[in-house]
């Protein structure tokens, strides 16, 4: 007869399948565009003939997932079932490596650790992210993997975990300098001595980062920022005073959007009241209290000083810890906690459907609202089909103008559209997805005629003829 932990496990598996394969024909999205499919593509289809992707198709993020899927498209072909397929082992140890960290912070309440196991797949923001084809999950994985081999002093393993992590991408390379200061600060609030042979363990890993951003920067001339492409330029340049500021607000706003501004409040109440005293109620809070403000500092103070946008997915191990931490405080400390556990789980849930005016850029690849855009850019497809309209007439806006074979891997259908910002076209295809300005926005309101709409719980496209 199966035991709790593997009765718990094999409810995470489920669910796992039932995440993985509602989205079984989720398209690649937003940014995973350019970051995995262009290269997995590029990979693929030059056979592993050289490593370096070319600078017009470079992010600077390091590309061995796309490395990983098109080994794996090799193996098994190209779709997008197979690509899911591959998502699948990394959302279930995702959740694993979740409630094992719970388990190894001695949570030892059954409901507790079921509570924030619930409160942690109902953000939007996450199940977005597990539902597509995207670094974070490889990320998310890693990172949870390098937290729980720190906690049970398994070296071996948080070396291979931490090489992993700092190799996924840059965001996991900032994660896993948040996993060295976390271990440090964590021996320090335990009383243990210093001892530099507990961090030789990262030797391998930092080695692997250094080894990879001097090779970069011999072959290409350029690391991180691609100075070359004039794709991305911004990502290298240096915020000014006004945009420093305007990110701090910005990275806060990331924080608490699609429903976590009550988790936040509560999480600050504990904070500063924590801090007051400099003293935390138990070991559990303590610790997660430095998981979360280890990845905070790393990341608030990279992200802030460069003028490259940032979604709300770079910030979710910020996010993991403290709503872990908020939900435990409130079982195990407060008072009436179903009070408190409702109007948070209300306040989260009402995340799926936060929806911002028109002109108010939203982090569509950070909630699952972007996943009525697949269902209706399916139904466009179908009539410009019916229609036969010729896609290379018509000009869009970013994600949707890159080849379609990067977002639904079809070989065959190399067709793309226009990009809309440089090109003039008689024919435009525009969703309240796209984030495009302000006068972009008024432009087509006035200056173009509606030819055909589709829409889907307020998330439409529109196909337009200029007048």
């Amino acid at each position: 007869m199966l035991n709790r932990l593997s009765r718990i496990d094999l409810i995470l598996f489920l669910i796992s399948l039932l995440i993985v394969f509602n989205g079984l024909d989720f398209p690649f999205y937003w940014d995973n565009v350019v970051q995995i499919s262009v290269p997995a593509n590029w990979y693929y289809e030059t056979n592993f003939n050289y490593f370096y992707v070319p600078d017009e198709l470079a992010t600077g993020h390091q590309t061995f997932v796309g490395m990983l899927f098109a080994g794996v498209w090799k193996i098994f072909g190209r779709t997008l079932l197979v690509s899911h397929l591959l998502m699948l082992p990394f959302v279930f140890g995702f959740l694993y490596q979740l409630h094992k960290l719970l388990i190894n912070l001695q949570i030892k309440v059954l409901a507790t650790r079921i509570f924030i196991l619930i409160f942690i797949l109902i953000d939007a923001t996450v199940l977005s992210q597990l539902s597509g084809l995207t670094f974070e999950v490889f990320h998310l994985f890693f990172f949870l993997l390098c937290i729980n081999a720190t906690l049970e002093k398994r070296n071996f393993l948080l070396m291979i975990a931490f090489v992993l992590l700092a190799q996924t991408s840059l965001r996991g390379t900032i994660s896993a300098g948040g996993i060295m200061g976390f271990q440090f600060l964590y021996q320090y609030a335990n009383k243990t001595k210093f001892s530099y042979k507990n961090y030789l363990v990262y030797i391998p890993g930092l080695i692997s980062i250094v080894l990879f951003l001097v090779l970069f920067k011999v072959h290409k001339g350029w690391v991180i920022a691609n100075t070359v492409s004039n794709n991305w330029k911004e990502s290298g340049e240096l915020a000014s005073v006004n945009e420093i500021a305007r990110n701090i607000g910005v990275f806060g706003w990331r924080l608490i959007d699609f429903g976590r501004v009550f988790i936040f409040l509560l999480f600050a109440f504990l904070s500063m009241q924590s801090l007051r005293k400099w003293r935390f109620k138990d070991h559990i809070i303590q610790t997660l209290f430095l998981i979360a403000m280890t990845q905070f500092i790393l990341f608030f103070a990279i992200i802030i000083i460069f003028r490259n946008p940032f979604g709300h997915r770079y910030l979710i191990p910020i996010m993991i810890p403290i709503i872990i931490v908020t939900v435990y405080w409130i079982s195990t400390y407060l008072r009436r906690p179903w009070l408190w556990l409702s109007l948070c789980f209300i306040s989260l849930a009402s995340g799926h459907f936060w929806l911002y005016p028109e002109k108010v850029s939203q982090g569509w690849d950070a909630t699952t609202m972007h996943w009525n855009f697949f269902e209706v850019s399916d139904e466009m497809e179908d009539y410009l089909t019916r229609t036969e309209m010729d896609r290379a007439k018509i000009g869009t806006f970013f994600p949707h103008y890159k080849l379609m074979k990067n977002y639904q891997l079809k070989p065959k259908n190399s067709i793309s559209y226009q990009k809309a910002t440089e090109n003039e076209t008689d024919y435009i295809l525009y969703s309240n997805t796209f984030n495009v300005s302000d006068s972009i926005v008024d432009a087509l309101h006035n200056e173009w005629e509606l030819i055909q709409e589709f829409e889907q719980n307020k998330v439409f496209i529109q196909f337009l003829k200029r007048k």
